[in-house]
Protein backbone atom coordinates (compact mmCIF):
# COMPACT_ATOMS: atom_id res chain seq x y z
CA UNK A 1 0.00 0.00 0.00
CA UNK A 2 1.17 3.44 -0.68
CA UNK A 3 1.81 6.16 2.12
CA UNK A 4 -1.71 8.06 1.34
CA UNK A 5 -3.49 4.84 2.11
CA UNK A 6 -1.71 3.81 5.05
CA UNK A 7 -2.38 7.08 6.61
CA UNK A 8 -6.23 7.21 5.44
CA UNK A 9 -6.24 3.15 6.97
CA UNK A 10 -4.20 3.36 10.25
CA UNK A 11 -3.69 5.70 13.41
CA UNK A 12 -0.66 5.33 15.14
CA UNK A 13 -0.79 8.18 17.71
CA UNK A 14 -0.27 6.14 21.22
CA UNK A 15 1.39 3.24 19.28
CA UNK A 16 4.63 2.26 20.91
CA UNK A 17 7.70 1.63 19.28
CA UNK A 18 10.06 -1.61 20.09
CA UNK A 19 12.24 -2.35 17.38
CA UNK A 20 13.73 -0.21 14.43
CA UNK A 21 15.81 -1.64 11.67
CA UNK A 22 17.19 -0.41 8.42
CA UNK A 23 19.12 -2.45 5.74
CA UNK A 24 21.27 0.21 3.52
CA UNK A 25 21.14 -3.05 0.39
CA UNK A 26 17.52 -3.60 0.26
CA UNK A 27 16.24 -0.08 1.08
CA UNK A 28 14.03 -1.30 3.93
CA UNK A 29 12.97 0.23 6.65
CA UNK A 30 11.41 -2.44 9.44
CA UNK A 31 9.09 -1.08 12.49
CA UNK A 32 8.13 -3.12 15.40
CA UNK A 33 5.57 -1.41 17.18
CA UNK A 34 2.45 -2.22 20.10
CA UNK A 35 -0.34 -1.33 17.63
CA UNK A 36 -3.27 0.31 19.45
CA UNK A 37 -6.26 -1.38 17.46
CA UNK A 38 -8.49 0.34 20.05
CA UNK A 39 -7.99 3.68 18.50
CA UNK A 40 -9.07 2.94 14.89
CA UNK A 41 -11.92 3.35 13.25
CA UNK A 42 -13.08 0.14 12.56
CA UNK A 43 -12.37 -1.07 15.58
CA UNK A 44 -14.90 -3.44 17.29
CA UNK A 45 -14.85 -5.44 21.15
CA UNK A 46 -14.33 -8.57 19.61
CA UNK A 47 -11.21 -7.50 18.83
CA UNK A 48 -7.75 -7.83 20.90
CA UNK A 49 -7.21 -3.41 21.98
CA UNK A 50 -3.37 -3.89 20.97
CA UNK A 51 -1.37 -6.39 18.47
CA UNK A 52 2.33 -6.59 17.37
CA UNK A 53 2.59 -5.06 14.24
CA UNK A 54 5.49 -5.41 11.73
CA UNK A 55 5.88 -2.13 9.30
CA UNK A 56 8.19 -2.61 6.14
CA UNK A 57 8.38 0.64 4.66
CA UNK A 58 10.34 0.14 1.12
CA UNK A 59 12.29 1.94 -0.79
CA UNK A 60 13.46 3.84 1.35
CA UNK A 61 16.64 5.40 0.30
CA UNK A 62 18.43 6.70 3.54
CA UNK A 63 17.82 6.40 6.69
CA UNK A 64 20.02 7.82 10.06
CA UNK A 65 18.14 7.32 12.81
CA UNK A 66 17.75 5.11 15.84
CA UNK A 67 17.94 1.02 15.30
CA UNK A 68 17.73 -1.59 17.67
CA UNK A 69 15.75 -2.55 20.23
CA UNK A 70 14.10 0.61 21.72
CA UNK A 71 12.41 1.08 25.03
CA UNK A 72 8.49 1.59 23.97
CA UNK A 73 8.64 5.09 21.97
CA UNK A 74 5.57 6.46 21.52
CA UNK A 75 4.23 7.67 18.34
CA UNK A 76 3.17 11.09 18.80
CA UNK A 77 2.42 11.55 14.95
CA UNK A 78 2.55 10.06 11.81
CA UNK A 79 0.84 11.79 8.25
CA UNK A 80 2.10 12.65 5.23
CA UNK A 81 3.75 16.14 4.47
CA UNK A 82 5.12 17.79 1.81
CA UNK A 83 4.11 14.20 -0.12
CA UNK A 84 6.60 12.82 2.77
CA UNK A 85 5.68 10.32 5.45
CA UNK A 86 6.10 12.15 8.55
CA UNK A 87 7.16 10.10 11.89
CA UNK A 88 7.18 12.11 15.09
CA UNK A 89 8.20 9.75 18.38
CA UNK A 90 8.69 10.56 22.28
CA UNK A 91 11.20 8.57 24.27
CA UNK A 92 8.92 8.96 27.01
CA UNK A 93 12.43 8.35 29.56
CA UNK A 94 14.67 10.74 28.22
CA UNK A 95 11.78 13.09 27.13
CA UNK A 96 13.72 13.49 23.80
CA UNK A 97 11.76 13.30 20.85
CA UNK A 98 12.32 12.89 17.15
CA UNK A 99 11.17 13.60 13.71
CA UNK A 100 11.77 11.19 10.56
CA UNK A 101 10.93 11.90 7.03
CA UNK A 102 10.46 9.16 4.66
CA UNK A 103 9.58 8.81 1.09
CA UNK A 104 8.70 5.11 0.86
CA UNK A 105 7.93 3.20 -2.47
CA UNK A 106 5.52 1.21 -0.23
CA UNK A 107 4.40 -0.07 3.11
CA UNK A 108 3.88 -3.56 3.85
CA UNK A 109 2.29 -4.36 7.35
CA UNK A 110 2.80 -7.83 8.75
CA UNK A 111 0.51 -8.64 11.93
CA UNK A 112 3.02 -10.66 14.41
CA UNK A 113 -0.19 -11.32 16.81
CA UNK A 114 -1.88 -10.29 20.15
CA UNK A 115 0.28 -8.31 22.79
CA UNK A 116 -0.06 -10.28 25.98
CA UNK A 117 -0.73 -8.04 28.79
Amino acid sequence: MNIKEFCKKYYLHDSCITRIDYTNESKQLEITINFCQWAQEWFTNDEPENIWLKLIFHGVDAYNGITGDIDYFSVLDAEIKDENFRLFILDDIHDKSYEYYLSPSDIEIVNLGVVEE
